[in-house]
């Protein structure tokens, strides 16, 4: 996944220092770097780059990135201002689900495993 951001060394810091992605491809303030996410990778490019390639719509919140993690509620205490809602427990997701925003505004889900709803 590549998500478009208006500050790469202010992305870069927040996917690295607070969300404690491990680095890839790319340094601090690269126009484009990649972390480790699991089995995958998140990317950050500079939103003005993607332009040269495609039109470009108002940034919005067509896509949630989701992020599996142990605990909604430690990254709660963990990313404080960031946190625009929950954590809220959704059994009927099987998941309890903690709401935040990168520093270029795109929503970020982290999703703790709970027992689905009926089991």
């Amino acid at each position: 996944m590549r998500l478009l951001v208006d500050d790469p060394t202010e992305a870069y810091r927040f996917y690295r220092d607070e969300l404690g992605l491990a680095p890839g491809f790319g340094a601090e303030g690269d126009a484009y770097a990649s972390f480790a996410a699991g089995e995958g990778a998140v990317a950050i490019f500079l939103r003005s780059g993607q332009t040269e390639a495609v039109e470009l719509r108002e940034p919005g919140d067509g896509v949630v990135l989701v992020l599996e993690v142990d605990s909604a509620d430690e990254w709660r205490d963990k990313l404080g201002q960031r946190v625009v809602a929950g954590p809220t427990d959704r059994p009927d997701w099987g998941g309890r689900v903690l709401h935040v925003r990168d520093p270029s505004g795109n929503l970020i889900e982290l999703f703790e495993s709970i027992p689905m709803e009926g089991e």
